[in-house]
């Protein structure tokens, strides 16, 4: 498969359940710690993605084209709705944004519940939760009944006979 040789394995929830719900700045930061992380190969283990990475405030900028206050606040509401994780050098967890600001380096990850532990179905059965409805129903007159005869190939009027339809049509309902 040497398509996927230069690829990253996205997860499936992020498409099905997140990408309606996160802002751009936020999907973005998002890509760029998945990108980061579980696209790139541990060279000490081989065959193993990287669990968590160093990625500095510059580089977020950098691959977001976002600012590194826009970037900031992403980081902070992804760690707020459990998407990504957020550690110092040592591994300790940092949820607030005062624990991160004091760090000098700041190790990202993706969190367990982005990468599938959410509603056992078939991947084909995830779809939006908001289907679309249908708002506006169109009643059904001769005319309307007429033209879409019309538009299906049954009979093509001319414009005099369509004319000559419409004024036949309103006599008869007068």
């Amino acid at each position: 498969m040497m398509y996927y040789y230069k690829t990253t394995q996205t997860p499936n929830s992020l498409f099905d359940i997140h990408l309606k719900i996160l802002s751009k700045s936020e999907l973005k930061v998002l890509l760029t710690v998945i990108r980061k992380t579980v696209g790139i190969i541990d060279i000490t283990v081989r065959n193993k993605r990287i669990e968590r990475a160093w990625i500095s405030q510059r580089l977020f900028s950098l691959c977001t084209g976002l600012s590194r206050r826009a970037v900031s606040t992403a980081i902070d509401s992804l760690v707020l709705k459990d998407l990504i994780i957020v550690t110092n050098q040592g591994g300790h967890i940092l949820k607030t944004k005062n624990a991160r600001k004091g760090a000098s380096r700041l190790y990202f990850s993706s969190n367990s519940l982005l990468e599938g532990s959410y509603k056992k179905k078939e991947v084909s059965e995830i779809i939006c939760d908001n289907p679309v409805k249908k708002v506006h129903t169109i009643k059904q007159t001769l005319i309307k009944q007429s033209c879409e005869n019309i538009s299906l190939g049954i009979k093509k009027l001319s414009d005099k006979e369509r004319i000559l339809q419409i004024i036949h049509s309103q006599n008869t309902s007068t």
